[in-house]
């Protein structure tokens, strides 16, 4: 799995520099994202480099040499007077107008690119080399998909349904055949979908075999199979009780030529349909009104200039709802296959048949048409993996694609409010004053967030100015985008290309500062340890014994590792919340939905505080990892764990050991370790390495001697060979000693523990050895030790806490081992709090597997007490 990074700023990579050139490319020179940032950069005197916003800022990069001086910034200042969506003057556009060169149009529908004419003025230069880059990012991904490949995959579905009549295997087959269709050959896609359709009908997933179905027949499906897709229509409406859509599917069978099978079919679903109407019989169901608790919200926001302060106005009670909010914009990480509209991580595919790879995927054709807007001015972007090539020069991509889509939502809702002539100076003007104060609009919350520039990187915030003019000149030359805008807009008079390139590379520039900012939401989920929907895509229906019902013994591998599964931003609520490393709420991400709950009572008035450190709060992490994470953001913490005379106490807790000297044995806990950025000394490869076994690791800070720390040793040594018995009880024995000198809550014990189960669980799943009920009990009692401390460092409504006790649900439900009903709630109420699809494949795992088991003894304990 691709772990996420810790860091948030959109900083350059510091082994790619930008390559200063004297000259612009040659013809044959590969052009890179360095090349076309140093053509922009190479004239500058980043020193003397001034300018008050990013308009100005966007201009100096667009302007000859000549006027990139201080004495002729002058010539270039941009207008500040409030107009555009209010009455004011008119002002006369200080760009050149549009090029006459022709519009590339691409996305959507595959269309050829071809080059920009050249031209001498300087400020067209960049484009044509903007477009030559495109190109080259084009061949490079021309050939991701093979008709070929797509058909023998699609065989190979065929295969595992009819032959081994295993529907899940085939289902993935047939998504993968999805995938590596050509666009031009929509036939190979529709034949997938069909077949797919098949699959679905038989798992009872009957809405995604209906939408199956609708993407063949998009896709030109053969006329002479239509009567088998209409028929599969039929049915699934049916079942979905869509009596409606059953008989007009129907209605068009009986119009068509069918053989004696088909009609059978048709006569049997018509009947089954009035068979069912007939059974159908009226409810008292509430109102709407009923069902409201008309219940305000809890909180209110208080404004100091520019900074925010969320507040409560009544008590909230522990774990109820603060506040809750739809991501405004979202875009996935990387880390798992993610619905690129509702957010959601467990799906069955349905993929834009444009795009390369696994870029955009959608649970569903409606999110898919739900996200058409947007995803029509990136698809191309995604077919030359332009966000992807941002990776060679920034360190998050997904930051500026961020950026991107708060832009293209955005904009369209405001340029249909411009009642004046509008100029380039206006614009600006209005987006940096009265748009602001505007609260009717969505985009206007995202227009008041505050930016993070770090005045003395100017070349980092230079470079982000020329990635935005990149992304710019994309969609001037690439979509439509600016013809759409104008089209809204009320006023005869048009902006140049030009002109609307700058505007909205200056407010992509802005969005990527408010995003290297606390703006930036880390969205976390569950993600396989190798998510087989990225490394190995054929492999997953191993896991499932049905849709939403994991085999025996799997579920640790749902929940194998916790990763920023997206990246999303809330300007009407988190983004308002003040910094605290000591956080008021949790949060819970389902979907595009952040729910947030409090962490303990909160009394009316109280200042609800948020960690804007992704890498975890005061118990999880060290002032210092904390305060490098939050510096990158512009966030100078100066809550009460941090201004503490031991600001690491709490996190410290967590790391205590006993001295392993005979003559001391006292406890104590390492401040510093030379080879590990933190004390989680285990992670450390330098400390796992075997010609460092046993050097001095620990060093005890009441004699000075260093800790053997034998059990670790034959820990890491044994757990290369756990499929035998031999190794396998020197592991407990390890864990045995370990308990002797980690003290109570020791994070150390969690991960041994992990690593303990999760390599026993895979020999005794693949084979390799089969545990008995002794070694169950065994690995039961040591993960049932372990979880107390996730519980106390991450929280027993976390993420980290249900990760390490679906390793114990394991056990149990692999054998008799139990834990108590206390503790079997608390994990149960645990569920409460992670996203709604994994919540639903822990309730199927835990009335499949370990319900039965507590069963009989619950019942019991009820009738002692009733007694």
């Amino acid at each position: 799995m691709a772990s996420s990074s810790s860091s948030t700023s959109a900083h350059v990579n510091n082994n790619k520099k930008f390559a200063v050139v004297a000259a612009a490319p040659a013809a044959s020179h590969s052009l890179s994202l360095g090349d076309l940032i140093s053509l922009q950069l190479e004239r500058l005197n980043l020193s003397e480099l001034v300018y008050n916003d990013e308009l100005q800022l966007l201009l100096l990069l667009e302007a000859p040499p000549q006027r990139r001086t201080k004495q002729s910034m002058t010539n270039i200042q941009v207008e500040t007077e409030h107009a555009a969506i209010v009455d004011g003057e008119d002002g006369k556009a200080p760009l050149s107008k549009a090029e006459s060169a022709d519009d590339l149009i691409g996305a959507v529908g595959g269309l050829s690119m071809s080059p920009t004419s050249a031209t001498k003025e300087p400020q067209l230069d960049f484009r044509t080399h903007v477009m030559k880059w495109f190109q080259q990012l084009r061949k490079q991904t021309a050939s991701f998909k093979s008709d070929e490949e797509s058909r023998r995959i699609r065989e190979a579905g065929n295969d595992s349904y009819r032959k081994e009549r295993h529907a899940l295997k085939a289902c993935d087959f047939f998504t993968e055949a999805m995938f590596l269709a050509p666009a031009k050959n929509s036939l190979a896609a529709a034949i997938a979908h069909a077949n797919r359709s098949t699959v679905l009908h038989d798992c009872g997933m009957y809405a995604q075999s209906y939408d199956d179905c609708l993407c063949a027949l998009d896709l030109g499906y053969p006329e002479e199979y239509l009567p088998l897709v209409k028929l599969r229509q039929a049915s699934c409406a049916l079942k979905m009780r869509n009596f409606t859509l059953c008989e007009e599917h129907l209605h068009e069978l009986l119009h068509m030529e069918l053989n004696e099978v088909f009609e059978t079919r048709t006569h049997e679903l018509w009947h089954q349909c009035e068979v069912l109407k007939s059974e159908r019989f009226e409810m008292a169901v509430q109102t709407g009104d009923d069902l409201e608790t008309h219940e305000s919200k809890c909180y209110e926001i208080a404004w100091y200039g520019k900074t925010s302060s969320m507040r409560t106005i009544r008590p909230v009670a522990k774990n109820s709802t603060v506040f809750e909010e739809e991501a405004l914009v979202m875009v996935p990480s990387g880390n798992s296959r993610l619905c690129d509209n509702c957010g959601v991580t467990k799906f069955v595919e349905f993929p834009c048949i444009y795009c390369s790879n696994r870029t955009a995927v959608y649970c569903s054709r409606q999110c898919r048409f739900k996200h058409a807007p947007i995803h029509a001015l990136e698809c191309f972007a995604h077919q030359i993996e332009l966000f992807e090539a941002l990776g060679d020069v920034f360190a998050m991509p997904r930051l500026i694609q961020l950026a991107f889509r708060m832009l293209i939502t955005g904009m369209p809702q405001v340029v249909g409010h411009f009642r004046k002539k509008p100029t380039l100076n206006k614009l600006w003007a209005a987006f940096n004053g009265v748009l602001t104060e505007r609260t009717d609009i969505a985009y206007c919350s995202l227009l008041r967030l505050e930016t993070h520039t770090d005045a003395q990187d100017v070349e980092t915030l230079a470079a982000l100015a020329v990635v935005a003019h990149v992304l710019a000149i994309y969609l001037s030359k690439c979509t439509t985008f600016f013809d759409q805008l104008e089209r809204n807009m009320s006023t005869s008079t048009k902006l140049s290309k030009c002109e609307w390139e700058l505007l909205t590379a200056a407010l992509l520039l802005r969005h990527i500062c408010q995003l290297r900012h606390k703006h930036l939401v880390h969205c976390q989920s569950f993600v396989l340890p190798a998510d087989p929907h990225i490394f190995s895509p054929l492999n997953e229906f191993q896991l499932w014994s049905a849709p939403m019902h994991v085999k025996s013994g799997h579920l640790h591998l749902i929940a194998g590792d916790v990763a920023v599964v997206a990246y999303t931003v809330y300007p009407c609520t988190l983004s308002l919340c003040q910094q605290s490393c000591a956080d008021s709420i949790s949060k819970k991400f389902s979907g595009r939905t952040l729910t947030a709950l409090a962490l303990s009572d909160i009394q009316a008035g109280a200042t609800i505080y948020n960690c804007f450190c992704s890498s975890g709060n005061y118990q999880q992490t060290t002032r210092e990892e904390r305060l490098e994470e939050l510096q990158c953001r512009g966030i100078n913490c100066q809550c009460e764990k941090c201004l503490r005379s031991n600001p690491d106490e709490d996190f410290q807790k967590f790391h205590r050991y006993r001295c392993d000297n005979p003559q001391c044995m006292q406890i104590f806990t390492p401040t510093t370790l030379q080879h590990a950025r933190n004390l989680r000394w285990w992670l450390s490869e330098y400390y796992t390495q075997p010609e460092q076994n046993g050097g001095e690791l620990l060093i005890c800070s009441q004699c000075d001697e260093a800790q053997k720390l034998e059990w670790f040793w034959t820990f890491t040594n044994s757990l290369l060979d756990c499929e035998l018995i031999e190794e396998r009880c020197k592991l407990y024995g390890a864990i045995e000693r370990a308990d002797a000198q980690l003290m109570e809550l020791h994070e150390c014990k969690a991960a041994m523990a992990r690593q303990l189960l999760e390599q026993c669980l895979m020999v005794h799943r693949e084979g390799a050895a089969v545990l008995d009920d002794w070694e169950f009990n065994k690995l039961g009692s040591i993960m049932r030790s372990a979880l107390p401390s996730a519980a106390a460092q991450h929280g027993s409504q976390s993420l980290e806490y249900v990760k390490h006790f679906a390793y114990f649900w394991d056990i149990v439900a692999l054998s008799n081992y139990k834990c108590t009903d206390r503790e079997l709630m608390q994990m149960l109420n645990a569920l409460e709090f992670i996203p709604d699809e994994y919540k639903e494949i822990f309730i199927n795992y835990y009335e499949d597997y370990i319900a039965p088991k507590f069963a009989e003894e619950s019942y019991g304990s009820i009738m002692d007490t009733q007694v």
